[in-house]
């Protein structure tokens, strides 16, 4: 890759824009960067390194700190590199996201960062991932590698030439990408760490499954057992013992399991015999309480007899009672007949007096009723003369409201008028400001003119340059020139003054017209003002018709109010007539019919009364040839009658059902007798008492040997799970512990941790490899540059086997024949170390990179450490790194350096802020 055309635009303190043709700086050879500290030397190479990658080449500044704080605000921040690659030319141009003035308005809008890069065939890509990719393909390196491929920094290679294995591991681990060697060396460590600690899990699970071997205290394999759970045994004698407990318990448990079937046959011919006893003496029982029933029954027998015989002699009284219930019932439809015409009675009453009451209430009322219809008579015929007086009050009204409507509109023109004068006094105070400003900006141009007229010959001194001829007199040379007054103003304020006098005189013009505008509208509404108000009063003024107006307005009103009120009178006076004429003839004719109504509901009411006479005289003749005063006490008397036969029926019922029962009940007992006799008379005879006491000896027998084969049980059931959970322990062990040997032995070696043997990591010697290359890309330069005395050497062995080792760096003095430390070396020796090291690194990685050609590098480096003699060494040896087709770029301020290189950029700060830079040959 070679640099073309850089061009860079209000970036770090370049506050303008600046072209570089590098191409002038030619194919080979040095060229120098010079310039003050601080001027912007290394911003070159940071600017190249933005277009490319869209970062710095520090990791301190981010692309939003590469605004120039020297720019002008209309002035872009952008860098555009136009570079070669391969033989094709390509173009790319970033910017970054910053603050700007807003094109309109006040304030700052943000700068969306940008970029562009352009083909040699013409093609464009605009999208900052496509031109990120597009870079790194194109380049076959990332940022990272560029900066160390195309940058040989101030400093940093001293760093590597004198640090320790530790950290040069670190600064190689970075270059070179090999943290996964790293990574596999802890993981390797980590892994073995954890099976150590699973093995040491699977130990302590087996010494807890020991620990649960159940053995009683007096069994002969107890000692055994008590030495496996103090660990005195090993593994496989644990699970031996275990599979003798168990097969011992198992012979225990088959002897016991016999006794308890023996047992359980013994107890169920004794339970038998038992059960046989228990049977004979229920029988037993049975027989002597029937027995005893039998003898209560004959007795509960005779009694029922004697009690069937008394209820046989009461049939004839119960049939003579059901015959008397019989007649009354006959009765029932008469008592009926009878309830009816007496709730008839009652019912005629009732409608009587209703009647009465009514015909009494529509008398009262038809009298009330026709003297208020001869009132309404009279008012109807007061209000002949109703509505003659209507059409006067609707003229008075009418005149009223048309009057009321003038003086609304005088009050309306009166505002108006007012608010006219308020807007013509605002116009005439900001003409008389405006008037003011304006001869106080006539009197400022003036002066200014008048200033700037005087000072002509300070103003033409100012544009006066050495070998350019005076405008005046044509002089190249200018030894006395004149000076401006500090207080004479520029040709700009001048402009500025004339203009703001233009502007104020225009404004006072312009407020003015607006005043006699103002003023010919006012007098306009004044005038009809007046004409307004000569209509409703002749010799009133102008102020005396404001002033009266409020009051006259109130008059008007109160008099429409007045008219309102008898309008409405009168409007009444005629509906009330309209009323009566339609209702007094309906209200006659009605009155009329309610009295002929009347008549004739008091002649039916008396033939009512006699109805009723000649009903009740009927009820009476029943009522005396009834025995009951009403049906209620004939029911009363029939269901007593009733009741009483039901119960002579019922008793009579129960004894002769209570008789059977009882004979029944002797036959039953008389052959259960027979049946229990012969069942006693042919069971055989056992002794309970012995049956007895042999059952409790086997139950307590049994007993004992179901507790015994519980525990066999529970110990058999404890040491086989022990013995499963040791022999799957045992061997997840084996496997754990094969696996953890090899491992470990893996980690140590991986983390250089074998005994008696040197401490290099895996990650160390695979950085060892690359720093061979590198030492011998260095020495082909570090012996020249010192002149044949030193070469750098990788130190073999470690100072001692407990420490790291591996990338410690010694120095070869060829001119005595010693090896040593490059500490050793004096200041400028290690730069030139150093400076050797990292051409080397850069040799290295650009052929890691898979043959990255970069035709262009910078050094960054402290010349200024170095003697004559050693600089001309280390010209040297840059000179032939320049050979080819390679551009170095020494970035430095040493004075020398500009006499050795013809090449250069020169950078340079501006009084104005900010900096500029060119190419000078």
């Amino acid at each position: 890759m070679r640099p073309i055309k850089l061009t860079v635009s209000a970036f770090g303190p370049y506050a303008g824009k600046t072209v570089l043709d590098l191409d002038k700086l030619g194919e080979n050879g040095l060229y120098l960067i010079t310039g003050d500290t601080g001027a912007g030397k290394t911003t070159i190479f940071d600017a190249i390194t933005y277009a490319l990658y869209g970062e710095a080449s520090g990791d301190n500044r981010e692309p939003s700190m590469f605004r120039s704080k020297y720019a002008e605000a209309t002035t872009p921040t952008e860098v555009e590199l136009v570079f070669s690659y391969a033989g094709k030319t390509y173009t790319v141009k970033r910017n970054p996201e910053y603050e700007r003035p807003k094109s309109r308005g006040e304030g700052f809008t943000t700068q969306k960062a940008e970029v562009q890069l352009k083909y040699p065939d013409g093609r464009v890509v605009t999208k900052q991932r496509d031109v990120d990719n597009a870079i790194r393909d194109i380049m076959g390196i990332n940022r990272s590698q560029f900066l160390q491929i195309a940058m040989i920094a101030q400093g940093d290679f001293l760093k590597l030439l004198l640090a320790p294995t530790e950290e040069r591991k670190k600064i190689f681990r970075q270059i070179f990408k090999t943290q996964l060697y790293q990574d596999l060396q802890d993981r390797l460590k980590k892994e073995s760490g954890q099976l150590n600690d699973k093995c040491d899990a699977a130990r302590n699970s087996i010494k807890q499954y020991i620990d649960g071997i159940t053995c009683d205290e007096n069994d002969v394999l107890s000692i055994e057992v008590e030495k496996a759970k103090n660990g005195l045994l090993p593994a496989k004698d644990v699970m031996d013992l275990i599979d003798r407990l168990l097969t011992q318990d198992n012979d225990k448990k088959t002897a016991i399991q016999k006794s308890i079937s023996d047992a359980d046959k013994a107890l169920e011919i004794v339970n038998a015999n038992l059960g046989k006893i228990e049977a004979k003496e229920q029988t037993q029982k049975a027989l002597d309480q029937a027995q005893k029933n039998l003898i209560g029954e004959n007795e509960t027998n005779l009694a029922l007899k004697a009690a069937f015989d008394i209820e046989k002699g009461k049939v004839s009284e119960r049939e003579q009672l059901a015959e008397e219930k019989a007649k009354i019932e006959a009765e029932f439809s008469r008592y009926e007949a009878l309830d009816a015409l007496e709730k008839q009675i009652k019912y005629d009453e009732d409608t009587i007096s209703k009647n009465e009451r009514q015909l009494k209430k529509d008398r009262e009322q038809y009298a009330i009723d026709e003297a208020e219809f001869k009132i309404l008579k009279k008012e109807f015929e007061s209000l002949s003369d109703a509505g003659e007086g209507k059409e006067k009050l609707s003229r008075q009204k009418e005149k009223s409201q048309e009057k009321q409507a003038k003086l609304q509109n005088l009050s309306a023109l009166f505002k108006a008028f007012h608010e006219l004068g308020d807007n013509l006094d605002t116009l005439q105070s900001d003409y008389k400001k405006a008037s003011e400003s304006s001869e106080e900006a006539t009197a400022d141009y003036e002066a200014k003119n008048r200033a700037f007229l005087d000072e002509q010959a300070g103003i033409i001194a100012e544009t006066l340059e050495n070998g350019k001829p005076c405008p005046v007199c044509g002089s190249l040379e200018h030894p006395c020139i004149a000076h401006k007054s500090a207080k004479a103003p520029t040709e700009a304020q001048l402009k500025r003054a004339k203009e703001n006098a233009d502007k104020a005189r225009k404004g006072a013009e312009d407020l003015s017209g607006k005043c006699k505008e103002a003023k010919g509208i006012l007098d306009a509404k004044k005038a009809e003002t007046e004409k307004l108000a000569k209509e409703l009063w002749q010799s009133v003024t102008f102020e005396d018709v404001e002033n009266d107006l409020p009051e006259e307005q109130k008059v008007v009103s109160a008099e429409i109010a007045a008219l309102d009120t008898a309008l409405s009178e009168e409007e009444k006076k005629v509906s009330r007539r309209s009323a009566l004429s339609e209702s007094l003839p309906k209200t006659e004719m009605s009155l009329a019919e309610r009295d002929k109504d009347i008549t004739a509901r008091s002649t039916a009411l008396e033939a009512d009364r006699a109805s009723l006479s000649e009903k009740k005289n009927q009820r009476n003749a029943a009522k005396e040839s009834l025995r009951f005063d009403n049906i209620a006490e004939a029911q009363r008397k029939s269901e007593a009658l009733g009741k009483t036969v039901s119960e002579m029926k019922e008793a009579y019922d129960n004894a002769q059902s209570a008789l059977s029962d009882s004979d029944k009940k002797i036959v039953g007992y008389n052959a259960s007798i027979t049946e229990l006799s012969k069942q006693l008379s042919s069971d055989c005879d056992l002794d309970k008492e012995a049956e007895t006491k042999k059952k409790a000896e086997l139950s307590e027998k049994r007993t004992a040997d179901d507790d015994a084969a519980k525990a066999l049980h529970t110990h058999i059931e404890s040491n086989t799970k022990v013995l499963a959970n040791i022999q799957a322990k045992v061997g997840d062990l084996d496997a754990l512990e094969k696996r953890y040997t090899w491992l470990k032995a893996l980690s140590n070696t991986a983390n250089g941790n074998i005994s008696g043997k040197e401490k290099v990591m895996l990650e160390t010697y695979i950085q060892m490899t690359y720093f061979d290359h590198i030492i011998a890309r260095a020495n082909t330069r570090f012996m020249v540059m010192s002149g044949g005395q030193y070469e750098l050497k990788r130190r073999k062995e470690a100072e001692n086997n407990r420490s790291q080792s591996g990338l410690d760096l010694d120095v070869i003095d060829h001119y005595n024949g010693t090896e040593r430390s490059v500490k050793t070396l004096s200041g400028g020796e290690s730069f030139k170390a150093s400076l050797s090291l990292a051409l080397g690194l850069s040799d290295e990685i650009q052929a890691s990179a898979g043959g990255v050609k970069l035709d262009t590098m910078f050094v960054d480096e402290g010349f200024g450490s170095l003697d004559e003699e050693s600089l001309d060494q280390a010209m040297k040896a840059l000179s032939s790194l320049a050979d080819g087709n390679r551009l170095v770029g020494i970035i430095s301020h040493v004075a020398d350096l500009k006499n050795r290189i013809d090449k250069q950029i020169v950078v340079e700060k501006e009084k104005s802020g900010g900096s500029k830079a060119n190419i000078v040959l």
